[in-house]
C-alpha cells in the first residue's frame, strides 16, 4: 500500500506504533497482507510490535482510565475465548506453519515470477486441480505450468489462516515446484 510521496506501509506502520495509534497501525497492517505487500516475516513483526506498545500502554493505565481491551477476545462472547485460528478456522493450516517457499500470495503472482525468472511470457496454466498431498490437501490447489504443450513445473496454493484483529482472516500462499 503505497501512499502520496512513496511512504510504504512498512514505513508508515512503525510511525503509528511509535505514536500509539495502535487501531490504525493494526487496520494498515491488514490490508497490507490482505493485499499480499508484507511478507509473513515482516507481518509478523509488525503485529508483535503492536502488542509490545499494547503491553507498554496497559502498564501506563492508571486509576482514571479504562483497562485496554483485548481486541482478540470477541465482547459479544461470554466465554472470553480468544478469536484465532485454532478456534475460527481449526481445518486450515496457519500460514506462518507452512513450509518457507510458500512465498507468493496468488497462483498469478508465482506464475509471473516464473515468467520472469525463466525469461518466458508464453507460460500458461493448465488443469488446476486440489491438491492430493502437501501442507493443505484436499484444499488447496495444483496448477501443471506448461510452455508449447510440455509440463515445464507446477504452482501449488494452500488457503491459511492468518492471525489478525478482531478475527483470523483467510490468506493465500502459493509455491513453485520444479
Amino acid at each position: 500500500m503505497r501512499t502520496k510521496g512513496g511512504d510504504s506501509a512498512t514505513a508508515r506502520i512503525p510511525v503509528l506504533i511509535a505514536k500509539g495509534q495502535l487501531t490504525e497501525a493494526e487496520e494498515l497492517l491488514l490490508h497490507a497482507i490482505a493485499a499480499g505487500l508484507l511478507s509473513q516475516e515482516a507481518a509478523t513483526r509488525l503485529q508483535e510490535a503492536i502488542r509490545q506498545r499494547q503491553q507498554q500502554q496497559s502498564q501506563q493505565t492508571g486509576p482514571e482510565r479504562f483497562p485496554p481491551v483485548d481486541p482478540w477476545v470477541d465482547p459479544e462472547d461470554p466465554s472470553g475465548e480468544r478469536r484465532a485460528c485454532d478456534t475460527e478456522l481449526p481445518e486450515y493450516p496457519v500460514c506462518q506453519d507452512l513450509p518457507k517457499d510458500y512465498t507468493y500470495h496468488s497462483h498469478q503472482q508465482a506464475l509471473d515470477s516464473l515468467k520472469q525468472r525463466l525469461g518466458a511470457k508464453d507460460l500458461a496454466l493448465h488443469r488446476p486441480d486440489d491438491t492430493q498431498s502437501g501442507p493443505c490437501p484436499g484444499l488447496g490447489k495444483h496448477y501443471n505450468v506448461r510452455r508449447d504443450g510440455e509440463r515445464i513445473g507446477s504452482i501449488v496454493c494452500c488457503p491459511c489462516c492468518v492471525d489478525a484483529d478482531p478475527k483470523p482472516i483467510m490468506w493465500t500462499k502459493c509455491r513453485i515446484v520444479w
